[in-house]
């Protein structure tokens, strides 16, 4: 109907000036993009980010980053899909606060580690963003925090996650409260450790602790990818988790602090006050999983 193929020699033809790969994103499976609209100078168009991420990055007061250059977020306008913002100078950058729900929508490939189980596969992610933290540069200390009022936002997405033997918290005498923040640490070190290794911002992934995930009813660390779809950036961890988790634990034992600070696991305020030393354990019986 749109005459955009040509047949000829038995072999169609694409033909119209547009190219299919004009219409989708590197970075992103989903056409429903949120266009970023700088209003320093007039409106010049910078960028654009999926619906989802733009939930986090390009929220209302948000300070989104393109290239060098540091923008603060005036709105968000989600019905017209456009985020207005302008040029400044601040020594902070955002960290948007969600609270998520995961749901395990299907099991693409599984493996054992040891007494763990590591899985991947499809995931649905309810996430609402509920504010936000003003982290100092090179410091990362919290430097204050602001509320936003945005509907809850799904994703459909690939993830990779470890599931933990239901008798885990007993071996280690921990209670679950103290099994939680030994996860939440964890997932703290891993947002951190993995882009890394995945060659990718912080931003494209996202890892996720649950104490008793619906799924499997075990303690279980997701990381996925938060990009509609996937870009395989959690299959590259399910294929080759060791070298992460490694990492983890050496930045967490060679951080000189005590009970915890925002360069490893997060302020112990935060994260609870042996959260470190509890997360120092997991990520220790995680390395000798493994190496089974």
């Amino acid at each position: 109907d749109q005459r955009v193929l040509h047949h000829s020699a038995e072999k169609y033809h694409w033909s119209s000036e547009v190219y299919p790969a004009e219409e989708v994103s590197l970075r992103s499976a989903s056409p429903d993009n949120v266009v970023i609209i700088d209003t320093t100078n007039g409106e010049n168009v910078i960028g654009e980010t999926d619906l989802f991420s733009a939930h986090m990055l390009v929220h209302t007061e948000a300070i989104y980053m393109h290239g060098s250059i540091q923008f603060h977020v005036d709105k968000l306008d989600l019905e017209r899909k456009k985020a207005y913002v302008r040029q400044v100078s601040v020594d902070y950058f955002t960290d948007a606060i969600t609270k998520s729900d995961i749901k395990v929508l299907a099991v693409d490939e599984e493996k054992p580690a040891g007494k763990a189980l590591l899985r991947y596969g499809e995931i649905k992610v309810n996430t609402i963003t509920t504010g936000y933290k003003k982290i100092k540069l090179f410091t990362h200390e919290n430097i204050g925090s602001g509320r936003v009022y945005q509907p809850e936002i799904e994703l459909h997405t690939a993830a990779a996650w470890l599931e933990l033997p239901e008798a885990l918290a007993a071996e280690m005498q921990l209670s679950a409260s103290d099994l939680s923040s030994a996860l939440q640490a964890i997932a703290n070190v891993l947002h951190n450790i993995a882009p890394v290794y995945l060659m990718c911002d912080p931003s494209d992934i996202r890892a996720f602790p649950m104490i008793k995930s619906p799924f499997s009813q075990l303690p279980a660390l997701y990381l996925y990818d938060t990009y509609p779809g996937g870009i395989g950036l959690s299959f590259k961890l399910f294929n080759n988790p060791k070298p992460v988790v490694a990492a983890c634990l050496e930045l967490v034992q060679g951080c000189g602090c005590k009970s915890g600070c925002p360069s490893c696991v997060g302020p112990a305020l935060e994260v609870g006050e042996n959260a470190k030393a509890h997360a120092t354990e997991l990520l220790q019986f995680l390395i000798r999983q493994f190496a089974i």
